[in-house]
């Protein structure tokens, strides 16, 4: 009886979510992402995960920023989220999850870091002494690096993790150790639960598959993923909670339609009429589905890259 009891109560953790069979939240989602790493309920976790991302630090405390400060807003972004942490030696770290390539990503990154270094400015008497400020973007893609520079090519190992700071181009001297960017492509992680070893693999492998597993692996005992899995249990949501995350994977999966449909239709209308016209028409075929599916305009802008005039004209 009380086997059966328990063989209930573990199939009620599973529910559907967005036509799916599931136990655990996506970590790559906007929602998901916010759940684990951006409340004060969970602070423990993004603690954890920036203390194996740089190892020479230890992070007692964080307290959260508000990311509006940063000037990102979800209409002129395409990432999933976005947090901003001051830890208690008052170093500032953003992390953002990137879930689209993006052509001059590195650049937006560089832009980013400037706004808290610039509100560390002091009226009056400063003589510009700045705290640390990284800036960590965790990749569902892969960048564009140069040839033989760990990018998987022929005799070449993938890179997993990219840092970057100012360096003197032939010394290497670095100028300042205030600035740093730390880049994981999650597209080059690729072991399985027996192959991990290390912090930094478990970290790895929850990212890339917690919403895939049904249960805890064994491989991953430590406390701190203890907590995530607590954290990520969906069938202990409330029911606001799941209706919120649910309405957000199917907005991710409208969107991730919506921009496959968009390369295919681009590339069949490129074999006959050039690929830059047919990448046109194909976003043009997109945004009209996406606007009988009664899709808001500022949604469709943010997909295809659309002008509201383009949009409204079709």
């Amino acid at each position: 009886m009380k086997e059966k009891e328990a063989g209930e109560k573990e199939e009620r953790k599973i529910v559907e979510i967005a036509g799916k069979k599931v136990r655990y939240i996506d970590p790559l989602t906007d929602w998901g992402f916010k759940r684990l790493f951006g409340t004060e309920a969970n602070k423990e976790i993004l603690s954890g995960f920036l203390e194996v991302l740089f190892p020479d630090k230890v992070i007692r405390d964080i307290r959260y920023l508000n990311p509006e400060q940063l000037g990102l807003t979800r209409e002129d972004r395409k990432s999933v989220f976005d947090v901003c942490c001051k830890t208690d030696s008052g170093e500032e770290f953003i992390v953002e999850m990137q879930k689209e390539r993006q052509t001059y990503f590195r650049d937006r990154a560089l832009y980013y870091s400037t706004y808290p270094l610039r509100e560390q400015g002091r009226k009056g008497d400063w003589n510009y002494r700045l705290t640390p400020v990284y800036m960590v973007g965790i990749l569902d893609f892969t960048l564009n690096h140069p040839a033989g520079n760990g990018t998987g090519e022929a005799g070449v190992e993938e890179k997993l993790i990219y840092r970057y700071s100012l360096r003197e181009s032939e010394t290497g001297e670095e100028m300042t150790e205030n600035l740093r960017f730390v880049f994981v492509e999650l597209g080059t992680f690729r072991k399985s639960e027996s192959e991990l070893r290390g912090m930094l693999d478990k970290w790895m492998y929850v990212l890339k598959n917690l919403s895939r597993l049904m249960d805890r692996p064994a491989a991953l005992q430590e406390r701190i993923f203890g907590k995530i899995f607590e954290t990520a249990e969906i069938s202990a949501f409330t029911k606001e909670e799941r209706n919120q995350y649910e309405n957000n994977m199917m907005t991710e999966n409208d969107r991730k339609n919506a921009l496959d449909y968009a390369r295919q239709e681009g590339i069949a209308e490129g074999r006959q009429e050039g690929l830059k016209e047919g990448e046109k028409k194909g976003l043009a075929a997109a945004a009209a589905g996406m606007k009988r599916m009664g899709m808001p305009v500022e949604a469709i802008m943010q997909v295809t890259g659309l002008s509201e005039a383009a949009i409204a004209a079709l």
